[in-house]
């Protein structure tokens, strides 16, 4: 046999496994791909959980309808959960199903009394393909939490808040602006923080004081992540205002926040 065809015989012969390691390697990559994928929670609204007050939620996510239970961890993980309604979530204008999702399911359940408040508890959905990762719940303590009351969108309309509180709200039409009113003594140092993008809402706010003439005291975008917070003794005792907007002007339906308030 000639030289040349021995060494084409060979080549062939190492060149097979090759071969089949990389089919073998598509193989694996395309069943990779048709592998259904576990559920995945992205937002659960409305942001904030009141020890003790039955909370009715609504989970945006991806591969959320087929849920077989949703559990909670850390404190109050012993709360029962009742899975509600599920099916397509509605759009949001703005962002893609891989920021909010494209499916929803609801849920129920009550946090017992005595429950530590805090972002130490987190809800996971079970499915048929696995369960989702950990998604940090904001818990707050009974009876420091208001729902925000509209129009609030002026120094005028500004509700009162008395500090130490919790104002729930949303910046979900164009232009909004949330305003709240705060009586403080001189020498008070005023602590106001958002919590909003760490807990999935697509809110990127923007947090100011303002004087109860209207001059600004402090302003803060970005504190933690995409949440402002803002620290600041004030020199005269009066009414201030503090007030809650979104850094990118545009509105959501997802832009939910809680406002806290603390004073020292």
């Amino acid at each position: 046999m000639a030289a040349g065809a021995v060494a084409g015989i060979l080549f062939a012969a190492l060149a097979l496994p090759a071969a089949d390691d990389a089919k073998d390697a598509k193989d694996a990559k395309d069943a990779a791909k048709k592998k259904p994928d576990p559920p995945r929670v992205l937002v659960v609204q409305p942001l904030g959980i009141e020890v003790g007050t039955l909370a009715k939620l609504r989970v945006r996510g991806t591969a959320l309808t087929n849920a077989t239970s949703v559990r909670l961890t850390g404190p109050g993980s012993n709360a029962p959960v009742v899975l509600g309604a599920r099916g397509d979530a509605v759009k949001i204008e703005g962002f893609d199903a891989a920021r909010v999702g494209d499916q929803r399911l609801e849920i129920e359940f009550t946090l017992p009394v005595g429950t530590d408040a805090g972002t130490n508890t987190a809800l996971v959905v079970e499915g048929p393909n696995g369960a989702s990762a950990s998604f940090p719940l904001v818990v707050l303590p009974a009876g420091w939490v208001l729902g925000e009351k509209e129009p609030n969108n002026g120094f005028r309309e500004a509700p009162g808040a008395k500090p130490p509180v919790n104002l729930r709200g949303a910046l979900d039409s164009s232009g909004d602006v949330d305003v709240f009113r705060v009586e403080l003594e001189s020498g008070q140092t005023l602590h106001a923080e958002v919590l909003a993008a760490r807990f999935g809402s697509t809110l990127d706010a923007m947090l100011t004081l303002y004087t109860g003439d209207g001059a600004v005291v402090a302003s803060n975008d970005d504190a933690f992540g995409r949440d402002p917070s803002i620290d600041r003794k004030v020199a005269a005792t009066g009414d201030y205002f503090v007030a809650v907007s979104y850094a990118n002007e545009k509105a959501a339906a997802t832009h939910e926040y809680v406002l806290q308030l603390r004073v020292r």
